[in-house]
């Protein structure tokens, strides 16, 4: 059955990486929450898509460029949440896509602590579209479920290499073909495509059975994956 992955929560229909988005995206039974995450200049993580605050608050700082203290003086409904409030509340009813944002030797073991804890072992999986950072963290944490992000097309080498570090496969759902789900099932890869919204395109996924779908719209996908797993009539 393929997972519904909700892309910074239920995101078409709440602000995103708000505690509204993920309760909602649970409320339309997604079975997994897409966190961006990035540190602070103090290296506390936070779950925020872009490297300024300016068009989720209106704040044209830089994430990298504020302290604890900066992120205490913004206002609670604005200021990004920190990545171990959102693991802690949603432990016990959702697992984990963590997406990470200009990934750095100097706040990973932050990460890997941060997961490796009882009850989130084996319910989170970290992507990226730095492999070098993701095969930082599969030497430092063997034990870590990692998924290759590509922004397009794959790269010419074969997906064994990508196997070598990582568990699964996150390509551009215009990329994903029956020969490329084939593959990645051959290396052994789960194969998560983003970000995908149209009813159309959905369906084509789930049809060809992909592990997971990124979406904004967590109750769509759950809509067509019932239909997909109702047997026709005799």
């Amino acid at each position: 059955m393929q997972e519904i992955i909700a892309h910074r929560g239920a995101s078409a229909y709440a602000a995103e990486h708000t505690l509204a988005a993920y309760d909602l995206a649970l409320a339309q039974r997604a079975d997994v929450l897409e966190l961006d995450v990035r540190a602070t200049a103090d290296g506390t993580l936070v779950v925020v898509h872009d490297d300024t605050l300016l068009r989720t608050v209106g704040d044209p700082r830089r994430v990298d460029a504020l302290d604890a203290a900066a992120l205490a003086a913004l206002d609670p409904d604005a200021r990004p949440l920190t990545l171990d409030t959102v693991l802690t509340r949603y432990a016990r009813s959702a697992r984990f896509l963590l997406d990470l944002k200009r990934p750095s030797p100097r706040w990973e073991p932050r990460l890997l602590a941060a997961i490796d804890r009882p009850g989130l072992r084996g319910r989170v999986v970290v992507q990226s579209f730095d492999h070098r950072a993701l095969r930082r963290l599969h030497r430092a944490a063997p034990w870590l479920e990692i998924a290759a992000l590509f922004p397009a097309g794959l790269p010419p080498f074969g997906l064994g290499a990508i196997a070598r570090f990582a568990t699964g496969l996150g390509p551009s759902h215009g990329a994903v073909t029956p020969k490329l789900v084939f593959r990645a099932r051959a290396a052994g890869l789960a194969i998560r495509p983003w970000t995908v919204n149209d009813p159309a395109e959905i369906e084509r996924l789930v049809a060809l059975g992909v592990d997971g779908v990124i979406t904004d719209v967590p109750d769509v996908v759950a809509t067509i994956r019932d239909r997909a797993a109702v047997p026709l009539a005799a």
